[in-house]
C-alpha cells in the first residue's frame, strides 16, 4: 500500500500529507508523541508521527512551520537521507543560499554538521561526511 507520504517533498508546501500553514489538529487523530521545550524558540511545541517517522513544528496557534525529515525523505521518488550531498546538488539543480556549521550531539557522540539553506525554496539540508541525515521543510513565504 502506498501512503501519501510516497507524494514525498513539496518545497515551500508540504511533506506528503502534512501542509505547511496548515492546523495541527487535522493531524492528530494519527499516532503521535508531543513534546514542549521549556525555551524561548520560534516554536516551542512539537509533534513526532509515528507512521510516517516525521517531526512537526508547530506556532503557538496550532500552524505548521516546519517538517522535519530524518529518517525518510521523499523527492523525486529518491530518499534524500543518506543521499550524498553532491548528489542531491546535482538532483535538485540549485545552490544553497547560505551554508553554517553546527555542532550536534548524535547518540552520545559529537557530530560537526554542514547546515545549507535553500531559503526561497523552503529547506535546509543538514549534512555530515557528505551524506544527508536530516531535511527540514518550510514556508519562506509565510
Amino acid at each position: 500500500m502506498k501512503y501519501k507520504q510516497d507524494i514525498g517533498l513539496i518545497p515551500n508546501v508540504s511533506y506528503g500529507d502534512f501542509v505547511l500553514g496548515s492546523n495541527i489538529n487535522t493531524y492528530l487523530s494519527q499516532e503521535h508523541t508531543k513534546k514542549m521545550y521549556d525555551e524561548v524558540t520560534f516554536s516551542n511545541i512539537s509533534y513526532f508521527f509515528k507512521r510516517e517517522e516525521i517531526n512537526v513544528w508547530c506556532d503557538t496557534d496550532g500552524s505548521i512551520n516546519t517538517i522535519i525529515c530524518s529518517s525518510y525523505c521523499l523527492f523525486h521518488n529518491k530518499n534524500l537521507i543518506g543521499m550524498k550531498y553532491t548528489d542531491f546538488l546535482t538532483e535538485f539543480s540549485k545552490e544553497p543560499d547560505s551554508e553554517d556549521n553546527i555542532y550536534v550531539l548524535v547518540s552520545g557522540k559529537g557530530q560537526r554538521q554542514h547546515v545549507h539553506d535553500f531559503e526561497k525554496d523552503g529547506l535546509q539540508v543538514w549534512v555530515w561526511r557528505n551524506k544527508i541525515r536530516t531535511v527540514l521543510i518550510y514556508n519562506a513565504n509565510l
